[in-house]
């Protein structure tokens, strides 16, 4: 048998395979004449600017990250004691981005409230009156969002804190012993069916209860300055329960009608102005920012004053006498000449503002001839041009002066260490009675 014949098929449209890349990654496929066009992704076709022409795609950048509020208000003149500080973004921050800052502040923590948003918890209060600055960092090294974009330029913003109360600055300046009166605060109310003194019993630190035991308020026979917490930022700065007592049972009559219990008032201004001297501060008698940091700090500290506390009292009375009664007791009395008839001592109370051990007055006589006097000694300076102070007169004890309360060398001697700075002084209009006591 014999091999059969192979034939050689063709056609008019030779069968032909292509493989070709155009353009880099263009893939034709040709098959007995009919042509497919594949295209594989990331493959450019022709265009009218020439074969394989590239089209960029365009990436818009993230927005610059800003601040879109802050609280409190940039500005704010009375911002609680224990505000809490918000600020808020336009863009989520990164979790490396830094944080703002406070200055000054209690201790506290910075917080992420949103994705966008720090808030200040204060661990404590800020300090009455005092102006707080706001620093959120920008530029290099500044906060950042989670996109990268920083804060242009770095927000510093104050706000103050409000005013502190002055039932609380009483509060304070009787516990650290600069008022004649002691503050006594109020101990918790005793749950229902339990007597005040068990209550008492229960509190730190706390004694028996001044009242009788069905009353459900009782009072601690501690001072009231061991209950204050041992950190200045702890220390509450609004007026607590309790009640301010006179320290002394004889406590003048002059010196009793001045106090005001919650309201400004010249005991207080004395306190504060000896508190002033005694911590370096100037004796100006404003309870600012400076003073109450200082006096929140000697509260923690427990320091309290061993000065005794001294209150002159000037009778304009025949015969004209000063005074000076301390801690409850008059423990001198000496003559002294106020001002004439055309140049009188003003009655009313003043605290002492200057001290000299020695220093020359000016001023002019009532004929209008100015008079220049140095070397007067023991000087406590009270009301203006008016002052405590020695003298060299034939006699006192009535009216020869300009004005001030003259006294001999060695009585002034001796009131000068009595009247430190805060000292108040009372000058009794005649014919007012030298010094009564209250009850």
């Amino acid at each position: 048998m014999g091999l059969g014949k192979r034939t050689r098929t063709t056609d008019s449209s030779p069968r032909r395979r292509v493989l070709g890349i155009v353009t880099g990654l263009v893939l034709v496929i040709a098959l007995g004449g009919a042509g497919t066009l594949i295209a594989l992704q990331g493959a450019h076709t022709p265009s009218a600017n020439g074969p394989g022409t590239h089209h960029p795609t365009t990436t818009v950048p993230p927005p610059p990250l800003t601040i879109t509020s802050v609280s409190p208000s940039p500005g704010t003149a009375d911002a609680a004691f224990d505000t809490s500080v918000t600020v808020d973004f336009s863009q989520p921050l990164a979790t490396n981005s830094p944080l703002p800052t406070l200055s000054p502040a209690p201790p506290g923590n910075w917080v992420r409230t949103a994705p966008a948003a720090v808030r200040f918890v204060p661990d404590g209060y800020f300090t009455p009156y005092s102006t707080v600055q706001l620093r959120v960092p920008g530029g290099p090294g500044g906060m950042r969002s989670r996109s990268g974009q920083g804060l242009s330029n770095t927000l510093r913003k104050n706000f103050v804190i409000e005013g502190g109360s002055e039932l609380r600055l009483q509060q304070l300046l009787s516990e650290l012993g600069y008022l004649p009166l002691q503050f006594v605060p109020a101990a918790p109310a005793a749950p229902a069916g339990q007597s005040a003194v068990a209550i008492a019993k229960l509190s730190p630190g706390s004694h028996h209860s001044r009242q009788d035991t069905t009353t459900t308020t009782t009072t601690s026979s501690l001072p009231a300055i061991d209950s204050e917490p041992s950190v200045a930022t702890e220390i509450p700065v609004q007026a607590l329960a309790g009640s301010l007592v006179w320290s002394f049972s004889n406590t003048p009559a002059s010196l009793a009608e001045l106090w005001k219990p919650g309201l400004a008032n010249v005991i207080t201004t004395g306190a504060v102005m000896a508190f002033e001297s005694a911590h370096g501060l100037t004796t100006d008698g404003e309870a600012g920012p400076t003073v109450w940091s200082d006096l929140l700090q000697a509260v923690a500290r427990r320091q309290v004053t061993t000065s005794p506390y001294d209150y002159v009292v000037v009778s304009q009375s025949s015969p004209e006498t000063a005074s000076v009664w301390r801690d409850g007791q008059i423990i001198f009395t000496t003559l002294v000449n106020t001002g004439i008839a055309v140049a009188p001592t003003a009655p009313g109370t003043y605290p002492v503002f200057a001290h000299y051990l020695v220093t020359t007055m000016t001023g002019k006589n009532p004929d209008g001839k100015p008079y220049k006097d140095p070397g007067i000694p023991w000087v406590s300076y009270f009301n203006g041009g008016d002052a405590l102070h020695g003298y060299i007169r034939a006699s006192y004890g009535f009216p020869q002066s300009l004005g001030c309360v003259e006294m001999t060398y060695a009585d002034a001697e001796t009131m000068f260490p009595l009247t430190p700075l805060g000292t108040l002084v009372t000058v009794l209009p005649s014919p007012v009675q030298p010094l009564r006591r209250s009850s």
